[in-house]
């Protein structure tokens, strides 16, 4: 049956939830509070979320493992790309390195949501800083690709509103984003360095222009092709099928739905973010829950974790 799901919610409320990640060797979800800083793993077994903060960072706006390192992780710091060691239980984290910089002429842009291709490479989108005036109005933002062998970030695309929702598709070799501010998706072929080529706007949320009430944010795949796209402002996650049909709607009870990511022991189950923070007016219990969606008839695909070789 199309509408036999289960929704549990799991504190702790964070003010921003984002970027979750699921992590097969340690059976655990990681994921931020990007307003204020603090990382989270939810350990399955356990049932416990352990939280931690990092001197001397601004924000925390995505979490990713890093492959081969126990307890290292790459985060984005506003303007800066960090390694990280946490080992999952601790209330503190500390930098190891940083990894990249967004140059002065970004100045008035932060990172967004990132996540890594099934090849190991990070990508990561920037956009305004919410001080710096409205995101939904100025396209200063990128989409920006970790280049390990030189440290660098090599730019994929550009205006952009608000980076968020990353997907690949190996078996097709194409890319998914989305650009909450332009509220659509946009597809992208994959070359052999990793850069996106051939953009074109593959799904827009606007009917005739007109908005929704909401716009797309966080994604994740699944083994079929599928997009699980995190609606804000829309109580909700849409499963999207390759042919651009919204197959089935997923209702949470948080207004602020911020992403998406399949997890559990079987990757089955689908784990969504969301914020309490006051955008538009105050939110009420349970935002900022992590939502954990079961009864699915559909798996994930495992995540990735980063590789650094420098």
């Amino acid at each position: 049956m199309a509408d036999s799901y289960r929704v549990e919610t799991i504190p702790p409320y964070t003010e921003l939830g984002e970027a979750p990640h699921w992590d097969i060797g340690r059976q655990s979800l990681y994921y931020v509070s990007l307003s204020n800083a603090l990382i989270y793993r939810l350990d399955y077994q356990q049932g416990t979320v352990y939280s931690a903060s990092i001197d001397g960072i601004g924000n925390a706006t995505f979490i990713v493992p890093v492959k081969d390192k126990q307890d290292w992780f790459v985060i984005g710091d506003t303007i800066r790309l960090l390694v990280i060691h946490w080992d999952g239980l601790a209330t503190k984290a500390t930098i190891v390195r940083e990894l990249a910089s967004l140059g002065p002429e970004h100045a008035d842009n932060r990172f967004n949501d990132g996540k890594v291709d099934p090849w190991g490479r990070l990508y990561v989108g920037t956009m305004l800083k919410d001080t710096a005036g409205n995101a939904f109005e100025k396209a200063t933002g990128s989409l920006w690709r970790y280049c390990d062998r030189t440290g660098q970030l090599v730019e994929q695309d550009r205006p952009l509103y608000i980076s968020n929702g990353l997907a690949w598709n190996r078996q097709t070799n194409k890319f998914y984003f989305v650009d909450s501010g332009a509220n659509h998706i946009k597809e992208y072929d994959i070359d052999l360095d990793g850069n996106l080529t051939n953009a074109k706007l593959w799904y827009d949320f606007k009917d005739n222009g007109k908005d929704p009430g909401y716009f797309a944010d966080g994604m994740t795949i699944d083994s079929e092709g599928n997009l699980y796209v995190a609606c804000f402002n829309g109580f909700k996650v849409v499963k999207i099928s390759p042919d651009k049909k919204i197959l089935q709607e997923f209702k949470v009870p948080a207004k602020q739905v911020t992403s998406a990511a399949f997890g559990g022991p079987q990757l089955d189950e689908l784990f969504v973010t969301t914020a309490a923070k006051n955008f538009s007016g105050p939110q009420e219990i349970p935002a900022g829950a992590i939502c954990k969606v079961t009864g699915l008839s559909t798996k994930g695909l495992a995540m990735n974790e980063i590789i650094l070789k420098n």
